[in-house]
């Protein structure tokens, strides 16, 4: 994908310098020599991202700033200035620059921060791209693009209509019930009963009956004749979540189910027979649990006739601006709010961050932010009640491959907006010496020392 800057600078030789040093790169650029030029090229569309001075005749490039905030809030800025002040950095981190540099220009720090930026731009595009799709598709369904949720989505298409056992298998969270219910919906069985037993929530006697029935007078409290999940579900398919908890007298019953299609209520000699298709799910790896004895052999073989494997969330990032819009368009119909998206901060918390409860984990997090969000934008804030207690619970999150020194320099700087400028307070968040701050400060061009003290 071609992108196309636009940069925005009153000295001459600075923006057509910029120019020849980004199209050598393989950009589109275009200049502009103050702030009203560059807001008409805006005007037309197809800019990417902006790098614009700071301090320019009439309107200024903060204007710019505030202006494509506003309106185009999915194209980042990255802000040039020869005036480094800490007032000035923090006026424009919260007027929604990407990066803020200083003048003289590092241009190989320079093109670093633009590839980040347009790492994040490409991911807004594809998230437009999908929006329309996004609409058409149930909560329910499979979301997401990147090619290892392809591989799962065609596995689906391949094993739904048929009678085969699958054995769904991934982390906690990773969406392993969605799995099921794609293949149930695929299949000739879509208009039958769809049985759903969570194993680990039932006790061992309680998990027989559940899934076997059990005959009136059985066991103490049976005073009535009570089908079982198997019985009620015949013609259909039953779905066994968090099978690997289940017990060794409940696999044996299990087990004939599968190989007979045969089963009796607990205390009961009448031998029922379904015709039932069997999915099932689990977290964890069964093979090891075979290897110590805590789960039969041949009934793990029965289970996995066909294995589909869900990737955590982790390993399929493309898949998060599509969840993103799925979980705020639905959360915001619940709330009644018409948020219309992430801040650029927000993203790069989302975006970088491990997600350990998967989509789970992703689509509490939006909900909780849903309702949290007092603007029609969802800010950094609005997701510290989901991150916190964990690391980079602020919202600042380093880019893979960024130097030390950058990301020294970024994590001063944005504990630095995070406590409005108070240096006081940063220095002790970061447990170093205030004018060890300072001097920091000077190093990355700011006239720290200028500052006021604070009381």
């Amino acid at each position: 994908m071609k992108f196309t800057l636009l940069v925005i600078d009153d000295e001459k030789n600075i923006r057509e310098g910029l120019a020849a040093d980004f199209e050598m790169d393989g950009y589109d650029v275009k200049i502009a020599a103050n702030g009203d030029e560059g807001l008409e090229f805006l005007s037309k569309g197809d800019i990417d991202l902006v790098i614009t001075d700071l301090r320019m005749p009439g309107t200024s490039g903060e204007d710019v700033l505030k202006k494509v905030t506003r309106e185009m809030p999915a194209i980042p800025g990255i802000v040039l200035t020869g005036h480094g002040s800490i007032d000035a950095a923090v006026s424009a981190m919260q007027n929604g620059a990407y990066d803020f540099l200083t003048k003289p220009l590092n241009l190989e720090h320079l093109e670093l921060v633009v590839k980040r930026a347009l790492k994040g731009r490409e991911l807004s595009l594809q998230h437009q791209e999908l929006l329309s799709e996004v609409k058409s598709k149930s909560s329910d369904n499979m979301v997401g693009k990147s090619p290892s949720l392809q591989k799962v989505n065609n596995l689906i298409n391949k094993v739904a209509d048929s009678k085969i056992s699958i054995l769904i298998t991934g982390e906690s969270g990773v969406g392993k019930e969605v799995v099921a219910d794609a293949i149930q919906q695929k299949s000739s069985r879509r208009d039958k009963p769809f049985i759903k037993v969570h194993c680990a929530a039932l006790s061992e006697s309680l998990l027989e009956s559940e899934l076997f029935g059990h005959e009136k007078g059985a066991f103490t409290g049976a005073e009535t004749l009570h089908k079982g999940k198997f019985e009620l579900a015949d013609g259909g398919t039953i779905f066994l979540d968090e099978i690997g908890e289940i017990n060794p007298g409940v696999q044996v019953k299990l087990l004939r189910v599968l190989q007979e299609k045969k089963f009796e209520r607990v205390g009961g000699e009448k031998t029922i027979e379904v015709d039932v298709r069997v999915i099932s799910a689990t977290n964890k790896k069964l093979e090891d649990e075979v290897k110590q004895k805590h789960f039969r052999e041949d009934l793990y073989f029965r289970l996995k006739g066909i294995e589909i494997t869900v990737p955590p969330l982790r390993e399929r990032k493309d898949d998060i601006p599509l969840l993103l819009n799925n979980f705020l368009s639905k959360y915001n119909k619940e709330n009644n709010k018409n948020i219309k998206g992430f801040s650029n901060s927000a993203k790069n918390i989302l975006f970088n961050y491990d997600w350990p409860g998967n989509v789970r984990e992703l689509q509490h997090c939006v909900e909780s932010a849903v309702v949290m969000a007092s603007g029609d934008e969802i800010q950094a804030e609005d997701l510290t009640l989901q991150l916190e207690n964990k690391k980079n619970s602020s919202g600042i999150l380093v880019p893979y491959g960024i130097s030390l020194e950058d990301a020294e320099k970024m994590i001063i700087l944005e504990n630095l907006e995070l406590n409005n400028g108070n240096k006081t307070k940063t220095a002790d968040i970061l447990k170093i010496g205030r004018k060890t701050l300072h001097r920091k400060l000077n190093e990355y061009g700011f006239a720290a020392s200028s500052e006021p003290e604070e009381e």
